[in-house]
């Protein structure tokens, strides 16, 4: 397993996340982004349209992305340079 964390920018849109959501299901690894919401720790599959359109991500919120699997350190670090080019 491989594990990132950083620290949101700027906020993130449903259309943003839509985007992210369908670019990591060109990995064949698990994809998953935790953070903490109002004291309460929220996870989602990287990969669900749905769990990621309904995510409040915010500025400031601290990011844990993990990645599971035979293809997981290339996901993680396509997943960073697409999450990165969002949060400047």
């Amino acid at each position: 397993m491989r594990t990132h964390e950083f620290t949101i920018q700027t906020d993130f849109h449903r259309d943003d996340l839509m985007s992210v959501s369908s670019q990591a299901s060109r990995f064949a690894s698990d994809i998953s982004m935790s953070f903490l919401d109002a004291d309460y720790e929220r996870r989602v599959d990287v990969k669900s349209l749905l769990g990621m359109a309904l995510l409040p991500i915010k500025q400031g919120s601290i990011v844990r992305l993990q990645t599971r699997g035979w293809d997981e350190l290339e996901a993680l670090e396509y997943m960073l340079d697409v999450l990165e080019k969002r949060r400047k």
